[in-house]
């Protein structure tokens, strides 16, 4: 569970970028980046995540430090503070509390302030399929975490996150792509809290 929800928690780091990358230093743009960034606070998307062979799809809620990832036969869903991690194949939930350390970064950060957990390494724009990306190379602040470095793109027109790529210490890469991606919906608490279906065995490790 840890190892899908360790590859997939980075689906939405993402912000505005109003002068060209090539103009400024990698800081500056990060800088502006966090500015702009503070006015997304949650988001919702679908996604496509291939690593090693394996290609998967599913869906991202995010708001504040709790998140929701459905990828198909499994669940993975935190408020912030307890962890529940669901297997439909298995029939099967196991509930521990939630310790961003586990998984080397906190994802609320990443929706807020990942400049508290990630230094600036590369600044520059990309076309992608025919729009204008900006492109921040990142890598993490906390040493002893399973991520090498990110590269993130993010649509210059309006700010739409639609690419990551993660490249993890043991020289594994993850692509990470975003689609039909919402800024600041409007979630429910109980987006972030997993009701067990009847009969599902509950592992609780607390």
């Amino acid at each position: 569970m840890i190892v899908t929800l360790r590859t997939t928690l980075l689906a939405a780091l993402a912000a505005l970028l109003v002068v060209p990358a090539s103009a400024q230093t990698p800081d500056a743009v990060a800088r502006r980046l966090q500015q702009r960034y503070g006015a997304i606070q949650s988001l919702q998307a679908t996604f496509t995540q291939t690593a090693g062979g394996q290609r998967l799809q599913g869906t991202l809620s995010v708001r504040d430090e709790a998140f929701r990832l459905d990828l198909g036969d499994q669940v993975l869903v935190t408020d912030g503070a307890t962890l529940w991690s669901y297997s439909r194949d298995d029939d099967q939930v196991v509930v521990q509390d939630y310790e961003p350390a586990r998984v080397g970064f906190n994802v609320g950060q990443l929706f807020t302030n990942y400049l508290d957990v990630f230094r600036v390494t590369g600044a520059t724009t990309a076309t992608v399929g025919g729009a204008r990306h900006d492109v921040l190379t990142l890598r993490p602040r906390q040493s002893g975490s399973s991520v090498r470095d990110v590269t993130l793109y993010v649509r210059s027109s309006d700010a739409i996150p639609t690419r990551v790529r993660v490249h993890d210490t043991n020289g594994g890469t993850l692509a990470f792509d975003l689609r039909d991606v919402q800024r600041n919906p409007r979630l429910p608490a109980s987006t972030f809290r997993f009701a067990a279906p009847s009969g599902t065995e509950v592992v609780d490790l607390r």
